[in-house]
């Protein structure tokens, strides 16, 4: 949280005292806490609300806006500086409305279920709960992605989610014990790959986040430019004979959303090796996600710079004349 606000060499600064750090740890968790604590006692909706309206107004001034601001230079280089104005402060809204809607994703997930989604799928998602079909489920950081596990949980899909953990441990339990309410496993990232392996052996099936920068992956084409892409969900679906499946959560307004499975991305038969059918699915689920957040991208959490810093972002003032 403090990197949403402090400047990285301060953070670095304060985190090489262990005093300092757990003191900052402390401020940090209870205002997180407190937040959450006054979502919880608003229904969901209204604590959606609450989040989108606080966030939207504060979040443009906060630090994390300069990446923002620089991802939609990129993505969408045809909007003029008002135009992406307005949408900055959008994508804050919707964060705003994520972060609000921890504390109900119980309510959402199992007290409450059918008046929160409206599901379409492309494959009868029983089979995935009877053993028939194994699935490496892929979604992107847009509408509530956590929300992506809901529907697989409730038709009795044995599924294991990986989450990236919060370095202030405090705030870590706290998503933790939010995110129980979702009904699946969750695998810390930092220590997924036997556990997701093992998930795998023993039946089941995978939930990733696939659409930030990984530092390890390929550079394959997004929004026209290479962007370090993880290839793992590709490898354990061609290694485990699991279906590779894009799985869309899109806000449709309020607390009501729209889950969407997709037909599964196929590997190019004839691409000689797995690690180039792995590269070549994962430049295909990228195309996906460069879809979903063309239409609507406002909804995109795109907080962590995805592409490399020697890029300048295009100008603007700079139209391409039609």
């Amino acid at each position: 949280m403090a990197q949403l606000i402090l400047s990285k060499s301060l953070s670095k600064r304060i985190d090489r005292s262990p005093v300092l750090r757990r003191v900052r740890w402390g401020i940090e968790a209870a205002t997180l806490g407190l937040f959450w604590q006054v979502c919880a006692w608003l229904p969901p909706d209204k604590a959606s609300a609450f989040g989108r309206w606080l966030l939207g107004l504060i979040g443009p001034s906060l630090r994390k806006s300069r990446h923002i601001r620089r991802n939609l230079s990129f993505a969408f280089p045809e909007l003029d500086e008002d135009q992406r104005k307005v949408l900055l402060q959008e994508v804050w809204g919707n964060t705003g409305a994520v972060l609000a809607e921890y504390p109900h994703l119980a309510t959402f997930c199992q007290g409450d279920y059918e008046a929160h989604f409206e599901i379409v799928s492309h494959r009868d998602l029983r089979d995935y709960g009877t053993g028939r079909r194994q699935g490496v489920f892929v979604t992107a950081h847009a509408g509530n992605w956590e929300l992506g596990a809901a529907p697989t949980v409730h038709f009795g899909v044995p599924l294991a989610v990986v989450y990236a953990p919060i370095k202030n441990p405090i705030i870590d339990r706290m998503l933790r014990r939010w995110r129980a309410g979702l009904g699946c496993d969750l695998i810390d990232r930092d220590d997924s790959l036997p556990r997701l392996i093992k998930t795998l052996n023993d039946g089941g099936s995978l939930g990733l986040v696939a659409d930030h920068r990984d530092d390890g992956g390929v550079p394959l084409p997004f929004f026209g430019l290479d962007k370090l892409t993880t290839v793992v969900p590709a490898r354990l679906a061609l290694r485990h004979g699991c279906d590779l499946v894009p799985t869309r959560v899109e806000r449709l307004g309020g607390t009501r959303f729209r889950v969407t499975f997709y037909d599964p991305i196929q590997p190019d038969p004839d691409l000689s090796s797995k690690k180039d059918q792995a590269i070549q699915m994962m430049g295909e689920v990228n195309k996906v996600f460069e879809q979903w957040i063309r239409e609507r991208p406002e909804q995109w959490l795109c907080t962590k710079r995805a592409w490399p810093k020697r890029i300048a972002p295009p100008d603007p003032m700079t139209k391409t004349e039609s």
